[in-house]
């Protein structure tokens, strides 16, 4: 996302901007709002992290007293953050607790936030199994314009009408996202929807969850 703002403040030439940048930390918090999620913590991701701070969770801390982990992406940062998590569970502490020291610091690249505070407009945009979350949406604020693909190709978007397909119909990925069921609660899950022909875009990305629970959640692929 920086990386983007940089290049539309440099106007870079014959360039433009479709963009799907989100901010994530609303949709936790929409997320924990919803009051119907199984989520007991979080390993907040260590990448997003250097961006934002460790203070950008602050507000999650104080009003849901959820346990959050920052972590890198290293074998041994995993299997620590999930130490420290299941500890603060079993303890009841809601404790926010930087686990990616080596690279995340309290107030996070304050340049980045500056330059993606300058180009994008946060809006309310709909998110998979979450529905409508306010101010998540990393939209290119007017004055870029020049650089933002919806406007320049406005004749060609005005015309897009996705297809809809009816197996998708049964997927249950919103759930699964929500922590409301597992994968395998799924009826399409190693069934019509598997990783050789992925139906639901939880088993289509191999960070998916259905994706990951089908290699190691004890089934036979």
């Amino acid at each position: 996302m920086p990386s983007t703002a940089l290049a539309v403040l440099d106007s870079v030439e014959n360039f433009s901007v479709f963009s799907s940048h989100r901010f994530f930390i609303p949709a936790m918090k929409h997320l924990l709002s919803l009051g119907e999620a199984k989520i007991n913590g979080f390993i907040n991701p260590g990448h997003v992290s250097t961006i934002v701070g460790i203070k950008a969770y602050e507000e999650i801390r104080k009003n849901f007293g959820v346990p959050q982990i920052i972590a890198g992406f290293e074998p041994y940062d995993v299997m620590l953050a999930v130490y420290q998590l299941v500890k603060a569970m079993n303890e009841g502490d809601g404790l926010l607790l930087n686990e990616y020291t080596r690279a995340v610091r309290y107030d996070g690249n304050v340049r980045a936030q500056k330059v993606m505070d300058e180009v994008f407009d946060r809006e309310e945009w709909e998110w998979r199994g979450l529905g409508n979350v306010p101010n998540s949406g990393g939209a290119i604020a007017k004055k870029y314009e020049n650089s933002d693909a919806m406007k320049l190709f406005e004749d060609v978007f005005s015309d897009f009408e996705p297809k809809e397909d009816k197996k998708k119909k049964a997927c249950r990925c919103g759930e699964v996202l929500r922590g409301l069921m597992v994968p395998n609660d799924c009826p399409l899950f190693m069934k019509a929807c598997t990783p050789r022909d992925p139906i639901g875009p939880c088993m289509v990305s191999f960070e998916g969850t259905c994706n990951i629970w089908a290699k190691y959640g004890g089934y036979q692929v």
